[in-house]
This record gives C-alpha cells, structure tokens and sequence, in this order.
C-alpha cells in the first residue's frame, strides 16, 4: 500500500494536486480493519488450504441457539459499512456499499471451503446486515452536521481504483504471509514455552 501511495502521490504533484494525507492514513486502518476480519473468520493460507466442505445453505438453521454468532457476525462489518462511504464518495451509496460488502463476506465464505469453517449462508446474510447498519451510522453522523466527508476523496481522479487495490492487497497479504508469519513466530515460541532448542 506504501508503494500504491508513492505512486499517486507523484501523480498528484504531477498535475500540481494535494495529497489528502489524513486520508491515506485512514485508508491504513480501513487495511488493518479488513485483516482484522479476515483473521478472525480465519481464512486460510496458500500454504494450509484443504478442501473440506462444509456447507448450510438453510437460513437461520442454527437460531437461536447460536444468536451470539449472529450479533457477533454483524458487529464484525460494522466498519466496513462505516469506513467505505467516510473515505471514498463513490461508497456514499447505500446498494454500492452494500453490494461491497456482500461481495467481501462472500470471498470470505468460499475461502472457508478451505479450511475446517462451515461455510453459511447465515454469516453472508449477518456481515451483508452488519454493512448496511454501518452505512446507516455513517449516514446518521453525517446528517447531524458532522464533518465525516474531511477524509473522503472524489472518484473522478486517479485515485479511483483505490478501495479496490486496499481488498487486493490485503486478500493477498493474508493469502501468503499468514501462513508464513503464522510458521516463523512458532518456531520462536515454541522453545520459549518448551524450552526445546530452536
């Protein structure tokens, strides 16, 4: 993301724009939002990917006695659904941003075919939910006078591609370097809590 800025921030000086600075640094917690989710509905790896298909394509099938994973699953995209339109105008639209959304919830749920996860419908319908409550908050924040757009840019520039670049990358970091990270803090932290040799 550091080498994406560089590059559009030479274009801006380019055409003699100014780079929205506190944007780019939101743009950094929207990316660490994202890995947040990816880790905690723990997608797999490149290097650890097994089919294991688990699938509920019922609706609501495991409600009540799982209601927690229900709130849970829409607490989770809450901030997706708030960060999109706070940092581009083109996610000011509610079917745009909750069709963003949908689309990331469902990635997740198709990478889950891939691990030990049971891939739900129910957790697609929830983070979709959780989206749309976001942009309702965001909404609500923004009619009641707050200045919200001071870290959104316009779409009709460069910068267009932005949002995207951010789930490319992050699809991608997690993809390879979990696993590899994920390998690396083992191999120190396991003789520190054995105090087998390294």
């Amino acid at each position: 993301m550091a080498l994406y800025h560089a590059a559009m921030t030479r274009k801006d000086r380019k055409i003699g724009m100014k780079t929205a600075k506190p944007h780019i640094a939101a743009v950094y917690v929207f990316c660490f939002v994202l890995v947040l989710v990816l880790a905690i509905t723990n997608v797999p790896g490149i290097y650890n990917l097994a089919v294991d298909s688990k699938v509920n394509l019922v609706p609501f099938a495991y409600f009540p006695a799982m209601a927690h994973q229900y709130y849970m699953n829409v607490l989770l995209f809450i901030p997706v659904g708030f960060l999109l339109p706070l940092l581009w105008k083109r996610f000011e639209n509610f079917g745009r941003t909750t069709l963003c959304g949908f689309v990331f919830s469902l990635s997740i749920e198709i990478a889950q075919l891939f691990n030990e996860r049971v891939t739900d419908v129910d957790d697609l319908l929830m983070n979709t939910l959780g989206t749309m409550a976001g942009f309702l908050i965001f909404s609500l924040i923004k009619r009641g006078g707050a200045g919200v757009s001071a870290l959104s840019i316009d779409h009709s520039n460069h910068w267009r591609g932005e949002p995207f670049v951010c789930f490319a990358f992050v699809w991608i970091s997690v993809l390879v370097f979990k696993p590899v990270l994920s390998d690396w803090l083992l191999r120190i932290a396991f003789p520190l809590v054995t105090g087998a040799p390294g």
